[in-house]
């Protein structure tokens, strides 16, 4: 039984980075918050855009084709997988 790899495009890339930035925005703001003032709302959204973030940066399209300044704000976020 074969699976078929679905090639990662330029334009899925394009379209990843402009959803990823939503998630850079809502990261930047939930870490502001002190961890002990953070409601339970705000650390599971933290916990699924940093999930998006990492997984996306494992895509060697998807890091490319980032701006320095997009690049620059992800890598102050400090995920990992």
């Amino acid at each position: 039984m074969s699976e078929e790899i679905e090639e990662y495009t330029q334009e899925q890339a394009d379209k990843d980075i402009f959803a990823s930035m939503d998630s850079v925005d809502i990261c930047e703001i939930v870490q502001a918050i002190t961890e002990a003032d953070r409601t339970e709302d705000e650390v599971g959204e933290l916990f699924r855009n940093e999930r998006h973030i990492a997984i996306k940066m494992q895509k060697p399209l998807f890091v490319s084709s980032l701006s320095s300044d997009q690049k620059s704000r992800i890598d102050a976020l400090n995920v990992s997988l």
